[in-house]
Formats: C-alpha cells, sequence, structure tokens
C-alpha cells in the first residue's frame, strides 16, 4: 500500500520518515506558517498579475506585428503592381522602337535605291562599283586575280553606261 507520500508503508529505508520524531518530514497541517502563507499568496498574486502583463504585453505585440506583415504585404502588392506595370509599357514600347526601326530601315533601303538609280541614269559611279575599283587599287594590299576582275567588270560596266546616259 501507498501513503500519501507515494512511499510504500513497508519499507524499511523509508519507515523512519514515519516515525513521530521526524516532524519535518510530515505535511503540514491547516494553520501552520500562516505568515508565509499570506507571503506565498502575494508571491502568486505578484506573479499571476505579472503574467498578465506580460501576456497582454506579448499581445500586443503580436497584433504590431500581424499590422507591420499587412503593410509588408500591402507594399509588396504595389511594388508588384508597379513592376507589372513598368513591363507592360516597357513591352509596348520595344514594340513600337522596332516598327519605327523597320520603317526607317524600308525608307533607307528605298533611299539608297533610288540614289543609286539616280547616280546611274547620270552617268555617275555606283557605291558598289567605286567599293570594288578602290579596293582593287588600294595601295596596301595587293589584290587577288578575282578582285581586280570583278573591280574591271564594275569599270567596264560604268563607263558603258556612262557614255549610254550621254546620249539620251
Amino acid at each position: 500500500m501507498i501513503n500519501t507520500w507515494g512511499m510504500k508503508e513497508r519499507d524499511t529505508r523509508d519507515t523512519a520518515l514515519l516515525h513521530p520524531d521526524f516532524w519535518f518530514a510530515r505535511a503540514p497541517r491547516a494553520g501552520w506558517f500562516t505568515i508565509g502563507n499570506k507571503r506565498d499568496e502575494d508571491i502568486e498574486t505578484l506573479r499571476a498579475a505579472s503574467n498578465k502583463a506580460e501576456l497582454a504585453l506579448a499581445q500586443a505585440e503580436n497584433d504590431l506585428l500581424r499590422q507591420r506583415v499587412l503593410d509588408l504585404e500591402t507594399a509588396l502588392a504595389r511594388q508588384e503592381s508597379a513592376a507589372k506595370s513598368a513591363q507592360t509599357k516597357a513591352i509596348s514600347e520595344i514594340a513600337r522602337l522596332k516598327e519605327k526601326n523597320t520603317e526607317l530601315q524600308s525608307q533607307l533601303r528605298q533611299m539608297w535605291d533610288w540614289y543609286n538609280n539616280e547616280i546611274a541614269n547620270g552617268g555617275g559611279l555606283t557605291f558598289k562599283a567605286s567599293s570594288l575599283i578602290a579596293k582593287a587599287l588600294h595601295p596596301d594590299a595587293t589584290p587577288s586575280e578575282e578582285v581586280r576582275l570583278e573591280a574591271f567588270k564594275a569599270f567596264s560596266a560604268w563607263k558603258g553606261d556612262r557614255d549610254a546616259a550621254r546620249r539620251r
């Protein structure tokens, strides 16, 4: 059988604690140490008040942190929206510039063709022909036979076109 202190009554090692001379081993009776009980009650009251204050402080901090999280989420959503808007603007700007570039290239090509036609009709030397001749006559590099032949053909064609243009 187990007594109120959680020990077996017949245990020979613990039977001395059950002896009446060991008054300090007994459970305190009601009314003992009334000063200590008042002090314990005060300590418990203070401990409970302290715990309540800590709990209130932790709840307030928790509320502040939740509000901070909400503010950060709102700011993040605003930044994502701004980034998406900027990206959409950039994409449309790129598309507009590509279209403008294509248009300008087409105009340049038309101008170049017109210029070359006017030069050829007027008997002038085209850029292609002048480039081939300049390459063949360049003093720093000796041209190959193919380059010389192309330059000669371009010169001959220009000479024939120039004479035909004068006759018109």
